[in-house]
């Protein structure tokens, strides 16, 4: 593994660049590193899982373990300040309800609005085995309510067996909230229902899809996707939808499609614009709050896709062996392991790429035009604006990125020793994405214009192998063909 040093010194020269901020810390589960500490506990964190935001991505919720034998945590804040997060809920800990409850289980899917209002799933002690799985839902008044429990009833099915006394059963979860605080749940093994009927996806309280029952389409409802993670999606008003759906079930297998407000878009054995083979696979799916989508699975042989659907750019689909950025002859490889977007028309890839160097080979990329973070780029641990911590990217964590309302992005990822390359665990972190140029040789202020200034700051990311400077194949690798590229681009100019 060849480890880059960054020093102090080259970071502050390259401060009045676009691209000199790394990626900072918020919070890590590095033992004895201040931001290990989990809000609200004093305890170290020893897993980040699942990360939510908002519909405008300035709030998050995600579920975490500490270093203690009641170590669920569910966790929540705003912005990319770590002062800013709370304890929402802890295991052994007493609901908001004041009924004597307290959580025994934490699910690690959760869901917050743009109020920073939330709601999580847990389930209880101190209640009975037919009414300890619950949805809770933050009130103003800093307790909780209860928005869906087992053994209440489950309004608005169909039964083929007879409706009206459905209740919820022991399996809630995938809960999210609408901006007007609705609290939407996927609900599976519904009690008094016909088995082939017993599965719904709620917004409040009404069911928008349940299986066994009909898409827009006239496919059947044959269940939805598994426990783990948000499969079931809204806009922040709950008008649109979207859900990861098996579809027309028979003895032999069901087929996985992606759903939106009914209609089925694509499903397994469908071949994407632009695919070598047919979907295999569809893990995972997000709606934002003005309702544009996003999916991602893979093909037959296991290469990767992603599917993106936007109301400024319409509907395109990238996969394996595509260049990451427009005109790049690095590809992404058969790893794509997270998409989002927001109500802007931004979206965000992240996945390893044909890189030669392993170490070098996972990206996170804007729009298809711009890598905002390669695995071994420096990362900024103690929050001084410095990557002087001997810590690099190793790895990013699957459908785990988003971006905030400042147009950055946040994620969990991996960390690393950059001097021995030793694992150090896992990180949420924040990465600065600057301010846009009129192409990649407009790295300084005024951008839209090309001078002297640009050609400066290359020099001086180039001299501390900054990405900015990283501009031709082969990438990771600073030499006289990105000297060549930058040129190139300069002599282009502006348009």
């Amino acid at each position: 593994m060849t480890h880059r040093v960054v020093t102090p010194l080259a970071l502050a020269l390259a401060a009045g660049i676009t691209h000199a901020a790394p990626p900072r810390v918020i919070y890590s589960e590095i033992p004895g590193d201040p931001t290990a500490l989990c809000p609200g506990t004093g305890i170290e964190f020893t897993a980040l899982l699942e990360l939510h935001t908002s519909f405008d991505g300035n709030w998050w919720i995600f579920k975490g373990f500490i270093d203690d034998p009641e170590n669920d945590v569910i966790i929540y804040g705003n912005g990319t300040d770590a002062a800013n997060g709370a304890l929402a809920a802890r295991e052994a800990m007493a609901t908001g309800l004041g009924d004597g409850t307290s959580h025994n289980f934490l699910d690690s899917s959760c869901g917050i609005n743009d109020l920073g209002e939330y709601a999580y799933g847990s389930r209880l002690d101190g209640a009975t085995s037919l009414t300890d799985e619950i949805i809770l839902a933050s009130n103003d008044v800093g307790g909780e309510s209860v928005a869906y429990r087992e053994s209440d009833s489950a309004p608005g099915l169909a039964d083929p067996n007879g409706a009206g006394d459905e209740v919820y059963g022991n399996s809630l979860n995938s809960p999210s909230r609408l901006n007007d605080g609705t609290v939407c749940v996927k609900a599976d093994q519904i009690e008094n229902c016909a088995s082939s009927h017993e599965s719904a996806c709620y917004i409040g309280s009404t069911p928008v899809a349940q299986e066994g029952e009909s898409t827009a389409g006239d496919d059947t409802y044959g269940g939805f996707a598994a426990l783990g993670g948000n499969y079931f999606d809204t806009s922040a008003s709950g008008l649109d939808w979207i859900v990861e759906a098996d579809i027309d079930p028979s003895p032999l297998a069901s087929v996985e499609a992606v759903v939106v407000n009914g209609n089925v878009q694509f499903q397994d054995g469908d071949t994407l614009p632009g695919a070598a083979a047919a979907v295999d696979g569809i893990f995972g799916v997000r709606m934002t709050g003005a309702g544009n989508w996003v999916a991602r699975g893979d093909v037959v042989g296991d290469d990767d896709w992603v599917a993106i659907n936007l109301a400024s750019r319409g509907a395109f689909y990238i996969h394996t062996g595509d260049p990451i950025t427009s005109g790049s002859s690095e590809t992404w490889g058969n790893s794509i392991g997270g998409v989002n977007a927001d109500s802007n028309g931004n979206y965000i890839i992240s996945g390893n790429t044909s890189n030669a160097d392993p170490d070098l080979d996972n990206v996170i990329v804007l729009n298809s035009e711009t890598v905002i973070l390669r695995e071994g780029d420096p990362v900024d641990l103690d929050g001084n604006g410095i990557a002087d911590d001997d810590v690099e990217v190793n790895s990013f964590s699957p459908n785990d990125l988003a971006l905030n309302p400042d147009g950055d992005v946040i994620a969990f990822i991996t960390l690393r020793q950059t001097s021995t390359g030793t694992t150090l665990g896992d990180a949420f972190i924040v990465i600065d994405v600057p301010a846009s140029g009129c192409n990649a040789a407009d790295l300084a202020e005024p951008f839209g214009s090309l001078d002297f200034s640009d050609v400066t700051a290359f020099l001086v990311a180039f001299s501390t192998m900054d990405p900015a400077a990283d501009l031709a194949a082969p990438f990771g690798s600073y030499d006289f063909s990105d000297v060549v590229a930058f040129l190139g681009l300069y002599a282009a100019g502006c348009p």
